[in-house]
């Protein structure tokens, strides 16, 4: 079981979650999902979320519609929602990431 995170805020509680984790395996890749977990928990202190208690898969659909909004690819989106499964396994939350929309046609349709 996780201990208790001290910090107040959600990027705190991400960056404390994701400092031991973030020694094992291939530097670069870690610090690239790190990187996308600390985007995402700024999107979720922007949007109210103040605890990682608070999270969820409303937070992660607001996300993902924002991402889409700022023109954001697939594929980027897909970076993020694998940092998005490490984060919820780091953070012991209940349930499961809930995938980003393929887009109509575009660009997964070629997958």
């Amino acid at each position: 079981m996780m201990r208790e995170l001290r910090s107040n805020r959600l990027s705190d509680q991400v960056e404390e979650a994701t400092r031991l984790w973030a020694r094992k395996g291939g530097k670069r890749g870690r610090a690239e999902q790190i990187e996308r977990m600390m985007v995402f928990a700024a999107f979720a202190e922007a949007s109210g979320v103040r605890d990682r208690g608070q999270l969820g898969g409303r937070t992660v659909i607001r996300f993902w519609r924002h991402l889409r909004a700022a023109g954001r690819s697939y594929a980027t989106m897909q970076s993020y929602y694998y940092a998005l499964r490490h984060l919820w396994a780091l953070l012991e939350l209940p349930g499961e990431v809930p995938p980003p929309r393929a887009p109509e046609g575009g660009e997964a349709a070629s997958r």
